[in-house]
């Protein structure tokens, strides 16, 4: 959770503050509040550490006065109070810069308002409504939060003081980014009571190593396995009920046994629009073998008495849904399933209805990513999701290929140069030695799915096929 703190005008103070390393340090710039800050000299606001994002906060100021600002003290960020537009937040965020707007909310209703601002800014601050613009140090009821489901991560502000740190730790959002600290930690001159804000900035900083560390010791599967693991990690990709009905057990078993590192198990289905010739010919077999939803889950049972890698289902929305997603989820949790892919399921629906679903079975919800897939939305995938990205290595269906081009080569190379948080994981065309090695290179691992069906359709037993697979592969 980040750190915010907002409303400085005195340079001593300004410097104080900067020395207890918050996340954000805000300063006003908006001349009716009691808090504006000025015509500082550069100096008092470039002297600040890098590592704290200087930001501007406005009200419906120009913009040109804001770019003016934000170049003159080379500010990181700012914050919008006003009733600025989405096309101005983007505006600033085209440019480079980490956008920040305010929702004033004393009702559910105000909700509504945030959704217009869903992809044209960074973070939204859900501030404690007023007649005038400005903080009045009071609260809202923070439970209004709970309804807020749009993908923008958000700060919690209005009126927060040091006797709220329970609180904070207690409540729970999956977009909850940071808090915004301002008039509860000041004195009637506006200077902020330094020794009050390093208390509570280390105590909130410490309760959170703690709940990170339990949460470390109670991470998933796919968590883990990243974590032990950085490089040259191997998943398998296989169609359940094929090539025999009874044959998924055996398969998760034998292929642990040989060293692959995780597992995607197919759902089968009749219109696999991403899969080529080879996974769609698996899930046909599959679906004449009798293989649905429901069987699928009984080899499961268990299984984790035999295996540990992490299993990760595959498949499509339609025969999800018609098992009904949340069901689907608690059979997912209860047979030791660690993550899904369901490459159909749009970003905006994942978010808004099917995501706490899956969080609240602990289930990683795995997204896919092709060369034409836009920076911003891979951004936002890589802020919303956890366990990994899948990387796709064309724009083209699943299968074999000897090579990978320049084109896919630049391509691993960009989205290897924007630094994402979460591991990427390449599949699509991994057949061989050449192919695995460059997804190892450009990526934290592969994923084999087409090599491998092609090779339990041509061995007679399990272990040959897995043997086969490993071999090829050296």
């Amino acid at each position: 959770m980040k750190i915010k703190v907002c409303g400085m005008k005195i340079p001593e103070n300004i410097k104080e503050l900067s020395l207890l390393q918050p996340d954000y340090m805000g300063f006003i710039f908006y001349r009716n509040s009691k808090r504006f800050v000025g015509d500082p000299e550069p100096e008092t606001l470039l002297s600040i550490p890098g590592e704290i994002k200087k930001t501007g906060v406005f009200v419906n100021e120009n913009p040109a006065e804001i770019e003016r600002i934000v170049c003159l003290y080379n500010l990181q960020a700012i914050q919008l109070h006003g009733d600025e537009s989405p096309d101005v937040c983007r505006h600033f965020r085209e440019k480079g810069i980490e956008v920040i707007k305010a929702i004033p909310v004393s009702g559910k209703e105000d909700l509504l308002r945030s959704k217009d601002y869903a992809d044209s800014c960074d973070f939204l601050l859900f501030d404690t409504k007023t007649p005038l613009y400005g903080g009045s140090g009071k609260q809202y009821d923070w439970e209004i939060l709970t309804d807020y489901n749009a993908p923008a991560p958000f700060f919690l502000s209005g009126g927060i003081g040091a006797d709220d740190l329970p609180r904070i730790l207690s409540f729970q959002h999956p977009r909850l980014f940071g808090v915004d600290l301002n008039s509860k930690f000041e004195s009637a001159d506006t200077r902020k009571d330094i020794p009050q804000l390093e208390k509570f900035i280390s105590q909130l900083r410490n309760e959170q190593a703690t709940l990170a560390l339990k949460k470390h010791i109670s991470m998933n599967r796919i968590q883990q396995l990243f974590q032990k693991k950085q490089k040259n990690i191997l998943s398998v990709f296989f169609t359940a009920g094929y090539p025999h009905l009874d044959d998924t057990r055996e398969i998760i078993i034998e292929l642990e046994k040989k060293g692959v590192d995780m597992l995607e198990i197919g759902i089968p289905f009749s219109d696999p629009m991403a899969d080529g010739l080879v996974i769609q010919e698996s899930s046909s077999v599959a679906l004449k073998n009798g293989m649905n939803l429901k069987k699928l889950f009984e080899p499961l049972q268990d299984i984790r008495k035999e295996v540990d890698m992490p299993l990760v289902m595959m498949g499509y929305l339609n025969p999800v849904m018609q098992f009904g997603f949340e069901n689907f989820c608690k059979k997912c949790a209860e047979a030791g399933v660690d993550g899904m892919i369901i490459p159909d399921l749009p970003f905006r629906d994942y978010m808004e209805s099917y995501k706490p679903v899956a969080d609240k079975y602990d289930l990683k919800m795995i997204m896919l990513i092709t060369p034409e897939t836009s920076e911003e939305r891979i951004s936002l995938i890589d802020e919303h999701t956890e366990g990994f990205i899948y990387m796709v290595s064309s724009a083209s269906t699943t299968g074999t290929r000897q090579s990978f081009g320049t084109d896919t080569k630049d391509y691993f190379h960009k989205i290897h140069s924007m630094g994402l948080r979460n591991p990427l994981v390449i599949g699509f065309g991994i057949s061989n030695k050449e192919t695995l090695q460059a997804a190892h290179e450009n990526a934290n691992g592969a994923i084999i799915g087409s090599k491998f069906i092609k090779a339990l359709a041509s061995e007679n037993t399990i272990p040959k096929a897995v043997s086969r697979l490993m071999e090829d592969l050296q």
